[in-house]
């Protein structure tokens, strides 16, 4: 076999690696990018605060006028 075939030979190797280098890489991005979709359709995580009592009704008994008041006080 003559250089020029072996030369061509070792140029197709490395052109079809380069190929299923590229591929495996793309493969790599689109599973990535669905793992991605796929986290982002589960419920987002629910924040629960604890509720502050309103410190003077609290402390010291009082009622006021308003959304806290009692009917017929």
């Amino acid at each position: 076999m003559n250089g020029n075939g072996m030369y061509e030979i070792a140029r197709q190797r490395s052109a079809d690696r380069q190929r299923t280098a590229r591929q495996a890489g793309e493969a790599r991005a689109a599973r990535a990018a669905a793992r991605g979709r796929h986290a982002r359709k589960e419920a987002p995580e629910t924040i629960v605060t604890p509720v502050i009592p309103d410190f003077v009704e609290e402390m010291f008994n009082q009622e006021k006028g308003g959304r806290h008041a009692r009917a017929g006080h």
